[in-house]
């Protein structure tokens, strides 16, 4: 499911705006109201039977606005308690354990306080341990969560509906919205979205924003979803891996999101840079232009990871997309953000299949041979046979071959995959060398995919010859940083 942006029309009556302005600053101000009652009171989730009792009337909202505001009150108070405990308290919790100011019991209890926002006494939790964890708090927890100006309206299905227009010239949508009079509702005309035809594609609970810049904008989730295709058992491959300076690259040699990289980079060392700023400063949280900047880095992966699989689903609709069973533990930058959003959405809509992926950059798609040094950057030159290629093509083009190899699992260690590798090459070579004591022609090597991309060479006696197939221009695709 993914989130459609719906905006108001500019030429919208400016009546109806000042009645949606009055509703929002009606609304924030009576969610800060519900949510500074909580944090007086250190009330940091409610049930479902005590929200009636435990918040005030608000007086110029309707009942189910009024409805909305108070989850909403409550979404942002647990939301909080949640992660200043993950953050801060739980660490502390265990330090003060570890140097023997708290037992393991008086720890457990804390323990569970935290991950449970328990805010009364219940079973072996007494009044004593919730005051010690608030205590924890206070010390600990930071600064208290604050309701902007600019905070967002929610709006369910009981306060919104989004309609198909009958007759309208300008509104792609009307969204009906209940004013703080009863039985008054706001029609306001929305512009269309590229991705949704009709409002019964989206869902009926909707929030409700104003940008930066003065707009209104209004939040819907597109409930469709892909239907991933049965493909028959021989069904034809394509190989895909995630490359060094492209976004994606397939086994038949072409590139995706040459144009990211630049951008990538630049943004994430200008977030290294502030990071490292503040632990110079001793500061270990992240501060507001720190978790803006690495959002924008997420977002960015992901509107291009979600442009690039559509765009391969299109291309091939009856493949199978071969990808790498990749342990993104000790990966960064770019090929963790890269392979775990691609895959997701490569997912949802299509069918693929996991290969072990030791070596798969480093073979050489002519001989064989293997070797670190083969590759460098996104040029790869093999140092057996000399043969040039891009780099993150020979990577796609070994993780197709890696799909049809019986011998290799994904289970199986790299070790053992590097033991089978070099004795296959080494096979092929004496192989080779016996046809040529005997005058005849070795065996065929795997031919090049893209002529673009890669050349080949005669013959394994003339190691270091190759050269590219297009001496005078550099490789398609290929991109100095």
């Amino acid at each position: 499911m993914k989130c459609r942006l719906l905006y108001l029309h500019p030429e919208t009556n400016l009546g109806k705006v000042e009645r949606l302005e009055a509703l929002h600053r009606e609304y924030v101000s009576y969610v800060r109201e519900c949510v500074q009652l909580m944090l007086d009171v250190r009330r940091y989730t409610l049930n479902k039977s005590e929200k009636q009792a435990f918040f005030p009337r608000a007086t110029g909202l309707t009942s189910q606005i009024e409805k909305n505001a108070r989850d909403h009150a409550i979404v942002i108070v647990s939301t909080w308690a949640k992660g200043v405990y993950v953050r801060k308290i739980k660490p502390t919790i265990t330090n003060l354990r570890r140097d023997g100011v708290l037992g393991d019991e008086e720890a457990r209890v804390l323990y569970t306080i935290g991950n449970k926002l328990i805010c009364e006494p219940w079973k072996f939790i007494t009044q004593e341990h919730i005051d010690a964890y608030n205590a924890l708090l206070d010390e600990y927890g930071g600064n208290k969560p604050q309701v902007r100006d600019r905070v967002h309206m929610r709006l369910s299905e009981m306060t919104s509906r989004l309609e198909d227009p009958e007759q309208s010239i300008m509104a792609s949508f009307w969204l009906r919205v209940s004013s703080m009079e009863a039985r008054k509702s706001i029609w306001l005309p929305l512009s269309g979205n590229p991705y949704v035809s009709s409002a019964s594609e989206v869902s009926k609970g909707i929030q409700a924003r104003k940008t930066r810049s003065g707009r209104w904008r209004f939040e819907v989730v597109d409930k469709r979803e892909w239907d991933v295709p049965i493909l028959p058992a021989d069904a034809p491959k394509i190989g895909l891996d995630v490359g060094l300076n492209v976004l994606a690259t397939t086994s038949d040699g072409t590139l995706y999101g040459e144009h990211i990289k630049p951008k990538f980079d630049k943004l994430y060392q200008r977030i290294k840079r502030v990071r490292a700023n503040r632990q110079r400063q001793g500061l270990k949280e992240n501060s507001p232009r720190l978790n803006r900047l690495e959002s924008k880095l997420t977002g960015l992966i992901k509107t291009e990871t979600g442009k690039i699989s559509n765009q391969l689903v299109r291309q091939h609709p009856d493949k199978v997309f071969v990808v790498e069973d990749l342990d993104l533990s000790g990966c960064r930058g770019q090929k963790r953000f890269a392979y775990r959003a691609l895959q997701t959405r490569l997912e949802r809509k299509t069918v693929i299949e996991r290969v072990n992926p030791a070596y798969t950059s480093q073979e050489c798609p002519s001989c064989g041979h293997i070797s670190r040094r083969n590759r460098s950057g996104a040029r790869f030159v093999c140092k057996s046979c000399g043969r040039h290629a891009h780099a993150d093509w020979v990577g796609a083009s070994g993780v197709l071959r890696r799909s049809e190899d019986e011998h290799i699992t994904c289970d199986d260690h790299p070790k053992q995959v590097k033991r089978l590798l070099r004795q296959r090459y080494h096979n092929r070579r004496k192989a080779v060398d016996s046809c040529s004591e005997v005058g005849s022609n070795r065996p065929n090597a795997l031919k090049p995919l893209s002529r673009k991309l890669t050349t080949s060479v005669s013959s394994l006696e003339e190691a270091g010859t190759a050269s590219n197939s297009m001496p005078n221009e550099p490789l398609l695709g290929f991109v100095k940083f």
